[in-house]
């Protein structure tokens, strides 16, 4: 029998490497690290990147007409807009469940956010439980399932919720450029994402309805302040917990 044990005892390995496991394997025996609010940004902005780097690699195919492009630009805002609002979705949610891991003070106007989500059943659930972290991090989702993350002013509340106050102001000190101009082109860009997504990009007063123009050089500038944005407040973030 002690023979027996002996050859049944296993070594425990810190590390699993599989290439053939993923998402919907069954196996549980490696964890796969949750990916940070910047790296999902990096991972969202490239798809807009893509589009517009399709015309170098087909500009002698007849058959792609110069309206295929434009609608490829137009797909790239959307993109890029989507990809500003997952970071922002993703970084206040974990940000918040930082901040409740670290017990560190929550600003008044957080405080009353949360409490505004969780009501007495939760709350007693939560002290049942000695779990109050879950049933926060759950709450802020769900009610985040409801909005969008895009615009200046929601930028600026959410960030807000985690003491970075005038963050439009810190990213343009931060990056060097004028604060009333990133704004601007926040805005229009947003703006342009919504007429794209909700009227197909057209003048939808005017009759007959007159389509939008559209350039690769709008796209391209819509990434580049997009990127820009994000990238600043990643690192005003960062460099807040040093």
């Amino acid at each position: 029998m002690e023979k027996e044990e002996k050859e049944t005892k296993g070594k425990i390995t810190k590390n699993v490497v599989n290439p053939k496991v993923n998402a919907a394997s069954h196996d549980t025996s490696e964890i796969i690290p949750q990916l940070t609010a910047y790296e999902i940004f990096e991972k969202c902005i490239i798809r807009a990147e893509n589009l517009i780097s399709i015309q170098t690699f087909t500009v002698d195919v007849e058959r792609i007409s110069e309206q295929h492009y434009c609608d490829c630009y137009r797909a790239a805002i959307v993109l890029s807009i989507s990809a500003l609002d997952a970071y922002i979705r993703k970084i206040v949610i974990s940000e918040i469940v930082k901040m409740f891991l670290d017990k560190k003070p929550l600003n008044e106007n957080l405080r009353k956010y949360i409490k505004e989500l969780l009501n007495q059943d939760k709350l007693l659930d939560a002290v049942r439980d000695y779990d109050i972290i879950k049933p926060v991090e759950d709450a802020i989702k769900e009610d985040f399932g409801t909005k969008s993350f895009q615009g200046e002013w929601k930028i600026s509340y959410y960030l807000g919720l985690l003491g970075h106050e005038n963050i439009f102001s810190k990213v343009a000190d931060e990056a060097n450029i004028s604060e009333k101009i990133l704004r601007k082109n926040i805005e229009i860009f947003t703006k342009r994402r919504h007429i794209i997504a909700h009227s197909g990009d057209y003048d939808l007063n005017q009759n007959p309805h007159k389509e939008n123009e559209i350039k690769i050089d709008d796209v391209k500038k819509c990434i580049d302040v997009v990127k820009t944005f994000v990238q600043n407040i990643n690192k005003i973030i960062i460099n807040k917990k040093q």
